[in-house]
Protein backbone atom coordinates (compact mmCIF):
# COMPACT_ATOMS: atom_id res chain seq x y z
CA UNK A 1 0.00 0.00 0.00
CA UNK A 2 1.53 3.32 -1.09
CA UNK A 3 1.23 6.41 1.13
CA UNK A 4 -2.01 8.33 0.66
CA UNK A 5 -1.85 11.44 -1.52
CA UNK A 6 -4.54 13.96 -0.57
CA UNK A 7 -6.14 16.59 -2.80
CA UNK A 8 -5.58 19.35 -0.22
CA UNK A 9 -2.20 20.11 1.29
CA UNK A 10 -1.50 18.44 4.65
CA UNK A 11 0.25 20.27 7.48
CA UNK A 12 3.93 19.34 7.98
CA UNK A 13 5.33 19.04 11.49
CA UNK A 14 8.29 21.20 10.50
CA UNK A 15 6.26 24.42 10.74
CA UNK A 16 6.96 24.48 14.48
CA UNK A 17 10.75 24.55 14.05
CA UNK A 18 11.08 26.52 10.79
CA UNK A 19 11.47 30.27 11.02
CA UNK A 20 8.14 31.98 10.21
CA UNK A 21 8.09 34.29 7.17
CA UNK A 22 8.73 37.95 7.97
CA UNK A 23 5.57 39.08 6.20
CA UNK A 24 2.25 37.36 5.61
CA UNK A 25 0.87 37.17 2.06
CA UNK A 26 -1.80 39.52 0.72
CA UNK A 27 -4.50 40.23 1.89
CA UNK A 28 -3.51 39.42 5.48
CA UNK A 29 -2.76 42.65 7.28
CA UNK A 30 -4.48 44.82 4.67
CA UNK A 31 -7.02 47.47 5.80
CA UNK A 32 -10.49 45.99 5.50
CA UNK A 33 -9.28 42.37 5.86
CA UNK A 34 -11.19 40.23 8.34
CA UNK A 35 -10.83 36.54 9.11
CA UNK A 36 -13.63 33.98 9.30
CA UNK A 37 -13.90 30.23 9.67
CA UNK A 38 -15.19 29.80 6.08
CA UNK A 39 -15.16 32.03 3.01
CA UNK A 40 -18.94 31.76 2.71
CA UNK A 41 -19.27 33.44 6.11
CA UNK A 42 -17.22 36.44 5.04
CA UNK A 43 -19.16 36.67 1.78
CA UNK A 44 -22.48 36.62 3.63
CA UNK A 45 -21.33 39.31 6.06
CA UNK A 46 -20.26 41.64 3.24
CA UNK A 47 -23.39 41.03 1.15
CA UNK A 48 -25.70 41.39 4.14
CA UNK A 49 -24.36 44.92 4.55
CA UNK A 50 -24.12 45.84 0.84
CA UNK A 51 -27.33 44.46 -0.70
CA UNK A 52 -30.97 45.35 -0.40
CA UNK A 53 -33.74 42.75 -0.55
CA UNK A 54 -34.14 41.30 -4.05
CA UNK A 55 -31.01 42.94 -5.47
CA UNK A 56 -29.64 40.82 -8.30
CA UNK A 57 -26.12 39.45 -8.64
CA UNK A 58 -24.62 38.03 -11.86
CA UNK A 59 -23.19 34.64 -10.85
CA UNK A 60 -21.28 31.93 -12.76
CA UNK A 61 -23.38 28.86 -13.58
CA UNK A 62 -20.22 26.85 -12.85
CA UNK A 63 -19.92 27.20 -9.08
CA UNK A 64 -19.36 25.24 -5.89
CA UNK A 65 -22.76 26.05 -4.36
CA UNK A 66 -21.79 27.44 -0.97
CA UNK A 67 -21.20 30.89 -2.45
CA UNK A 68 -24.65 30.79 -4.08
CA UNK A 69 -26.18 29.78 -0.75
CA UNK A 70 -24.48 32.77 0.89
CA UNK A 71 -25.90 35.04 -1.81
CA UNK A 72 -29.41 33.63 -1.44
CA UNK A 73 -29.31 33.79 2.36
CA UNK A 74 -28.18 37.42 2.13
CA UNK A 75 -31.35 38.21 0.16
CA UNK A 76 -29.88 38.35 -3.35
CA UNK A 77 -31.46 36.97 -6.51
CA UNK A 78 -28.93 35.12 -8.66
CA UNK A 79 -28.86 35.69 -12.40
CA UNK A 80 -26.56 33.00 -13.78
CA UNK A 81 -24.16 33.26 -16.72
CA UNK A 82 -22.52 30.35 -18.55
CA UNK A 83 -19.37 32.26 -19.64
CA UNK A 84 -17.06 31.28 -22.50
CA UNK A 85 -15.06 28.08 -23.04
CA UNK A 86 -12.20 29.73 -21.15
CA UNK A 87 -14.62 30.53 -18.28
CA UNK A 88 -14.10 34.24 -18.90
CA UNK A 89 -17.45 36.06 -18.63
CA UNK A 90 -19.00 37.04 -21.95
CA UNK A 91 -19.86 40.74 -22.14
CA UNK A 92 -22.84 40.21 -24.44
CA UNK A 93 -24.29 37.55 -22.15
CA UNK A 94 -23.82 39.76 -19.10
CA UNK A 95 -25.33 42.77 -20.84
CA UNK A 96 -28.48 40.78 -21.62
CA UNK A 97 -28.79 39.81 -17.96
CA UNK A 98 -28.47 43.28 -16.48
CA UNK A 99 -31.73 44.70 -15.15
CA UNK A 100 -32.78 47.61 -12.96
CA UNK A 101 -32.14 45.55 -9.79
CA UNK A 102 -28.69 44.26 -10.80
CA UNK A 103 -26.22 45.24 -8.13
CA UNK A 104 -23.02 43.18 -8.57
CA UNK A 105 -20.92 40.86 -10.74
CA UNK A 106 -19.54 37.74 -9.06
CA UNK A 107 -16.21 36.85 -10.72
CA UNK A 108 -14.58 33.51 -9.86
CA UNK A 109 -10.86 32.83 -10.17
CA UNK A 110 -11.35 29.16 -11.02
CA UNK A 111 -8.74 26.62 -9.84
CA UNK A 112 -6.34 29.42 -8.86
CA UNK A 113 -6.13 30.80 -12.42
CA UNK A 114 -6.49 34.61 -12.21
CA UNK A 115 -9.22 36.23 -14.26
CA UNK A 116 -8.71 39.69 -15.78
CA UNK A 117 -10.24 41.42 -12.78
CA UNK A 118 -8.97 44.86 -13.83
CA UNK A 119 -11.03 44.58 -17.02
CA UNK A 120 -14.15 43.61 -15.08
CA UNK A 121 -13.51 46.40 -12.56
CA UNK A 122 -13.73 48.87 -15.44
CA UNK A 123 -16.82 47.10 -16.80
CA UNK A 124 -18.55 47.20 -13.41
CA UNK A 125 -17.74 50.87 -13.01
CA UNK A 126 -19.31 51.58 -16.40
CA UNK A 127 -22.51 49.76 -15.37
CA UNK A 128 -22.68 50.98 -11.77
CA UNK A 129 -22.06 47.51 -10.29
CA UNK A 130 -20.07 46.14 -7.40
CA UNK A 131 -17.35 43.61 -8.23
CA UNK A 132 -17.19 40.48 -6.08
CA UNK A 133 -13.92 38.56 -6.54
CA UNK A 134 -14.18 34.92 -5.51
CA UNK A 135 -10.58 33.93 -4.83
CA UNK A 136 -11.47 31.00 -2.58
CA UNK A 137 -9.23 28.76 -4.73
CA UNK A 138 -6.75 31.49 -5.68
CA UNK A 139 -4.94 32.66 -2.58
CA UNK A 140 -1.34 33.67 -3.53
CA UNK A 141 -2.27 34.02 -7.23
CA UNK A 142 -1.12 37.11 -9.15
CA UNK A 143 -1.85 38.73 -12.49
CA UNK A 144 0.70 41.06 -14.06
CA UNK A 145 2.52 41.32 -10.75
CA UNK A 146 -0.55 42.30 -8.71
CA UNK A 147 -2.08 39.91 -6.15
CA UNK A 148 -5.53 38.63 -7.01
CA UNK A 149 -8.08 40.62 -5.03
CA UNK A 150 -6.83 44.14 -5.71
CA UNK A 151 -9.80 45.11 -7.86
CA UNK A 152 -12.90 43.82 -6.09
CA UNK A 153 -15.22 45.66 -3.73
CA UNK A 154 -15.69 42.34 -1.93
CA UNK A 155 -13.02 39.62 -2.11
CA UNK A 156 -12.95 36.22 -0.41
CA UNK A 157 -10.00 33.86 0.07
CA UNK A 158 -10.08 30.32 1.49
CA UNK A 159 -6.87 29.88 3.50
CA UNK A 160 -7.22 26.19 4.33
CA UNK A 161 -7.48 25.27 0.64
CA UNK A 162 -3.87 26.40 0.18
CA UNK A 163 -2.30 25.28 3.47
CA UNK A 164 -3.22 22.45 5.83
CA UNK A 165 -5.17 24.49 8.37
CA UNK A 166 -8.22 23.33 10.35
CA UNK A 167 -10.25 26.23 8.91
CA UNK A 168 -9.76 29.87 7.96
CA UNK A 169 -10.84 32.37 5.33
CA UNK A 170 -10.16 36.01 4.62
CA UNK A 171 -12.61 38.70 3.54
CA UNK A 172 -11.22 41.87 1.99
CA UNK A 173 -14.07 44.38 1.88
CA UNK A 174 -13.80 47.92 0.61
CA UNK A 175 -17.34 48.49 1.87
CA UNK A 176 -18.25 48.92 5.55
CA UNK A 177 -19.56 45.81 7.27
CA UNK A 178 -21.05 45.46 10.72
CA UNK A 179 -19.08 43.93 13.56
CA UNK A 180 -20.27 40.63 14.99
CA UNK A 181 -19.30 38.62 18.03
CA UNK A 182 -18.70 34.89 18.01
CA UNK A 183 -17.12 32.33 20.28
CA UNK A 184 -13.81 31.07 18.92
CA UNK A 185 -13.12 27.31 18.71
CA UNK A 186 -9.89 25.87 20.05
CA UNK A 187 -9.63 23.06 17.40
CA UNK A 188 -6.45 21.48 18.78
CA UNK A 189 -7.73 18.05 17.73
CA UNK A 190 -8.33 19.34 14.19
CA UNK A 191 -4.78 20.67 14.09
CA UNK A 192 -3.52 17.27 15.18
CA UNK A 193 -5.57 15.64 12.44
CA UNK A 194 -3.94 17.89 9.81
CA UNK A 195 -0.52 16.77 11.06
CA UNK A 196 -1.70 13.15 11.02
CA UNK A 197 -2.67 13.52 7.36
CA UNK A 198 0.87 14.70 6.61
CA UNK A 199 2.36 11.74 8.50
CA UNK A 200 0.08 9.40 6.57
CA UNK A 201 1.37 10.85 3.30
CA UNK A 202 4.86 9.76 4.35
CA UNK A 203 4.09 6.29 5.76
CA UNK A 204 2.87 3.10 4.06
CA UNK A 205 1.95 1.58 7.42
CA UNK A 206 -0.19 4.52 8.51
CA UNK A 207 -1.80 4.68 5.08
CA UNK A 208 -2.71 1.01 5.28
CA UNK A 209 -4.29 1.55 8.70
CA UNK A 210 -6.27 4.56 7.47
CA UNK A 211 -7.54 2.67 4.42
CA UNK A 212 -8.78 -0.14 6.64
CA UNK A 213 -10.35 2.00 9.35
CA UNK A 214 -11.70 5.01 7.46
CA UNK A 215 -15.27 4.96 6.22
CA UNK A 216 -16.18 7.61 3.68
CA UNK A 217 -19.06 9.84 4.75
CA UNK A 218 -21.78 9.85 2.07
CA UNK A 219 -21.80 13.12 0.15
CA UNK A 220 -24.62 15.55 0.90
CA UNK A 221 -24.96 18.70 -1.21
CA UNK A 222 -27.21 20.18 1.47
CA UNK A 223 -24.43 19.80 4.03
CA UNK A 224 -21.77 20.94 1.54
CA UNK A 225 -23.63 24.15 0.63
CA UNK A 226 -24.94 25.02 4.11
CA UNK A 227 -24.09 28.51 5.32
CA UNK A 228 -23.57 27.54 8.95
CA UNK A 229 -22.74 30.21 11.53
CA UNK A 230 -21.95 33.33 9.51
CA UNK A 231 -20.44 34.96 12.61
CA UNK A 232 -17.76 32.28 12.85
CA UNK A 233 -14.13 33.17 13.41
CA UNK A 234 -11.02 31.09 12.69
CA UNK A 235 -10.09 28.59 15.35
CA UNK A 236 -7.27 29.38 17.76
CA UNK A 237 -5.35 26.48 16.19
CA UNK A 238 -5.53 28.15 12.77
CA UNK A 239 -4.44 31.51 14.16
CA UNK A 240 -1.48 29.77 15.81
CA UNK A 241 -0.39 27.87 12.69
CA UNK A 242 -1.19 30.46 9.99
CA UNK A 243 1.82 32.78 10.57
CA UNK A 244 4.13 29.76 10.44
CA UNK A 245 2.81 28.05 7.33
CA UNK A 246 1.71 30.87 4.98
CA UNK A 247 4.51 31.25 2.44
CA UNK A 248 4.22 32.85 -1.00
CA UNK A 249 6.68 30.27 -2.39
CA UNK A 250 3.92 27.67 -2.22
CA UNK A 251 2.40 29.15 -5.40
CA UNK A 252 5.62 28.54 -7.35
CA UNK A 253 5.75 24.93 -6.15
CA UNK A 254 2.12 24.43 -7.16
CA UNK A 255 2.89 25.80 -10.63
CA UNK A 256 5.81 23.41 -10.91
CA UNK A 257 3.64 20.44 -9.99
CA UNK A 258 0.85 21.59 -12.31
CA UNK A 259 3.35 21.90 -15.15
CA UNK A 260 4.54 18.32 -14.64
CA UNK A 261 0.98 17.02 -14.85
CA UNK A 262 0.21 19.29 -17.79
CA UNK A 263 3.14 17.78 -19.67
CA UNK A 264 1.68 14.31 -19.11
CA UNK A 265 -2.04 15.01 -19.54
CA UNK A 266 -2.34 18.28 -21.47
CA UNK A 267 -4.81 16.77 -23.94
CA UNK A 268 -7.10 15.80 -21.05
CA UNK A 269 -7.41 19.27 -19.52
CA UNK A 270 -10.42 21.58 -20.06
CA UNK A 271 -9.63 24.40 -22.46
CA UNK A 272 -9.73 27.03 -19.71
CA UNK A 273 -6.77 25.44 -17.91
CA UNK A 274 -4.45 24.24 -20.72
CA UNK A 275 -2.15 27.27 -20.51
CA UNK A 276 -0.62 27.89 -17.10
CA UNK A 277 -0.37 31.65 -16.38
CA UNK A 278 2.90 32.78 -14.75
CA UNK A 279 1.09 34.11 -11.67
CA UNK A 280 -1.35 31.25 -11.08
CA UNK A 281 -1.54 29.41 -7.77
CA UNK A 282 -3.19 26.16 -8.94
CA UNK A 283 -5.68 24.65 -6.53
CA UNK A 284 -5.88 21.26 -8.27
CA UNK A 285 -5.08 19.85 -11.70
CA UNK A 286 -8.38 19.51 -13.60
CA UNK A 287 -8.57 16.45 -15.81
CA UNK A 288 -11.50 15.31 -17.95
CA UNK A 289 -12.91 11.80 -17.70
CA UNK A 290 -16.04 10.49 -19.39
CA UNK A 291 -16.44 8.10 -16.46
CA UNK A 292 -15.75 10.46 -13.61
CA UNK A 293 -17.08 8.33 -10.76
CA UNK A 294 -15.08 5.28 -11.89
CA UNK A 295 -11.84 7.29 -12.15
CA UNK A 296 -12.34 8.76 -8.68
CA UNK A 297 -13.05 5.33 -7.24
CA UNK A 298 -9.98 3.72 -8.86
CA UNK A 299 -7.69 6.56 -7.87
CA UNK A 300 -8.88 6.23 -4.29
CA UNK A 301 -8.20 2.49 -4.34
CA UNK A 302 -4.65 3.38 -5.38
CA UNK A 303 -4.25 5.77 -2.46
CA UNK A 304 -4.86 8.99 -4.42
CA UNK A 305 -7.63 11.17 -2.94
CA UNK A 306 -8.57 13.20 -6.01
CA UNK A 307 -11.27 15.85 -5.80
CA UNK A 308 -14.79 15.25 -7.08
CA UNK A 309 -14.87 18.71 -8.59
CA UNK A 310 -18.20 20.54 -8.32
CA UNK A 311 -20.45 17.70 -9.47
CA UNK A 312 -23.62 19.18 -7.97
CA UNK A 313 -24.91 22.70 -8.69
CA UNK A 314 -26.84 24.77 -6.20
CA UNK A 315 -30.62 24.07 -6.42
CA UNK A 316 -31.18 27.68 -7.53
CA UNK A 317 -29.50 26.92 -10.88
CA UNK A 318 -31.67 25.58 -13.74
CA UNK A 319 -28.79 23.29 -14.75
CA UNK A 320 -30.18 22.21 -18.12
CA UNK A 321 -29.98 25.79 -19.39
CA UNK A 322 -26.18 25.98 -18.98
CA UNK A 323 -24.44 23.38 -21.18
CA UNK A 324 -20.83 24.39 -20.46
CA UNK A 325 -21.26 24.19 -16.69
CA UNK A 326 -23.18 20.92 -17.03
CA UNK A 327 -20.39 19.35 -19.11
CA UNK A 328 -17.66 20.43 -16.69
CA UNK A 329 -19.59 19.08 -13.70
CA UNK A 330 -20.00 15.71 -15.38
CA UNK A 331 -16.36 15.24 -16.38
CA UNK A 332 -13.79 17.17 -14.29
CA UNK A 333 -11.68 15.45 -11.63
CA UNK A 334 -9.14 17.43 -9.58
CA UNK A 335 -5.71 15.82 -9.12
CA UNK A 336 -3.42 17.04 -6.30
CA UNK A 337 -0.81 19.73 -7.09
CA UNK A 338 -0.16 21.10 -3.60
CA UNK A 339 3.26 22.14 -2.32
CA UNK A 340 3.70 19.11 -0.04
CA UNK A 341 3.95 16.70 -2.99
CA UNK A 342 7.36 15.09 -3.47
CA UNK A 343 8.90 14.08 -6.80
CA UNK A 344 7.97 10.46 -6.15
CA UNK A 345 4.38 11.53 -5.47
CA UNK A 346 4.23 13.35 -8.80
CA UNK A 347 5.70 10.35 -10.60
CA UNK A 348 3.10 8.11 -9.00
CA UNK A 349 0.29 10.49 -9.92
CA UNK A 350 1.41 10.45 -13.56
CA UNK A 351 1.89 6.69 -13.75
CA UNK A 352 -1.27 5.67 -11.89
CA UNK A 353 -3.56 8.19 -13.57
CA UNK A 354 -2.14 7.37 -16.97
CA UNK A 355 -2.73 3.66 -16.49
CA UNK A 356 -6.29 4.23 -15.30
CA UNK A 357 -7.10 6.52 -18.22
CA UNK A 358 -5.68 4.02 -20.70
CA UNK A 359 -7.73 1.24 -19.12
CA UNK A 360 -10.85 3.39 -19.30
CA UNK A 361 -10.23 4.21 -22.98
CA UNK A 362 -9.63 0.55 -23.80
CA UNK A 363 -12.88 -0.43 -22.08
CA UNK A 364 -14.78 2.27 -23.96
CA UNK A 365 -13.37 1.06 -27.29
CA UNK A 366 -14.28 -2.53 -26.46
CA UNK A 367 -17.84 -1.51 -25.62
CA UNK A 368 -18.04 0.58 -28.77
Amino acid sequence: MNPIITALAPLPLSIWIDRPPSRLPFPLGEPGCRLFSRARHGLWQALHSALRADDEVLVPAYHHGSEVEALVRAGARCRFYDATETLEPDEDELRRLIGPRTRALHLTHFVGFPQDAARWRTWCNAHGLLLIEDAAQAWLAEREGRPVGNDGDIVIFCLYKTFGLPDGAALLSRLPISDSAARRRLAVADLGLEHAVWLTSRSRLLSRMVQRLHRERPYSSERDFALGDANSTPSLATLLALPRVARVGAAEQRRRNYGALLHAFGDRVPRAFRDLPPGASPFVFPIVSNDKSALLRRLRASGIRALDFWSMPHPALPAEDYPLARRLRATVVGLPVHQELRDEDLARLVTTTGELLERSSASAMALG
